[in-house]
C-alpha cells in the first residue's frame, strides 16, 4: 500500500538530492532522487511543499512546489521487474546432476541460490542441491518411510 503524504516547510539543509525540511509537524527528509533534483536550485531558507510516498526515514517526492510556484512532477526511474532470482537454467542443473553420476527423477525446483533436483544413483534416492554455476553442492539422501 502506498502512503502518500503532503508536507510543507522550510529547507534547512540540502544533501545532494535530499532536502532536510522543517515544518509545522517537525523535521523531515525529502528525497527527490538524482534525476528529480536536476535543474533545480534549492537552498536553505526556501519554502517547499512536497507530496510523495512516505517511507520510515523520508518522503520519496513525486511532486514539488517551490515557494508559491507551479507544481513540478518528480519522475523516478521505473523499477525493473525481477522475480527475486538471478537468471538460471533448470536444464543446466539437470545436466550437472547427470555429469555427477545421478539420474534426475523429476523437475529441477528453483530456490534463490540453487536448484533442488530429485535424483537417483543406484537404488538410492537423493535431493541434490545444484548451485547456479552448475556445481552439485549437496546430495541429501531421501529416507523411505
Amino acid at each position: 500500500m502506498t502512503d502518500l503524504q503532503t508536507a510543507t516547510g522550510t529547507i534547512w539543509a540540502v544533501f545532494g538530492h535530499r532536502l532536510a525540511v522543517e515544518g509545522p509537524d517537525g523535521r523531515f527528509l525529502a528525497d527527490l532522487g538524482p534525476e528529480g533534483a536536476k535543474g533545480l536550485t534549492l537552498t536553505p531558507g526556501d519554502t517547499v511543499t512536497v507530496t510523495g510516498e512516505r517511507k520510515p526515514s523520508e518522503i520519496k517526492v513525486s511532486r514539488l512546489i517551490l515557494g508559491d510556484g507551479p507544481a513540478r512532477p518528480i519522475a523516478w526511474p521505473a523499477k525493473a521487474d525481477k522475480p527475486g532470482h538471478a537468471p538460471a537454467d533448470p536444464e543446466a542443473a539437470l545436466a550437472a546432476a547427470r555429469r555427477a553420476g545421478y539420474a534426475p527423477s523429476g523437475e529441477a525446483r528453483r530456490k534463490p541460490k540453487h536448484f533442488e533436483v530429485p535424483a537417483t544413483r543406484g537404488d538410492a534416492a537423493f535431493t541434490l542441491h545444484v548451485d547456479l554455476d552448475g556445481a552439485v553442492r549437496k546430495a541429501e539422501p531421501i529416507r523411505s518411510a
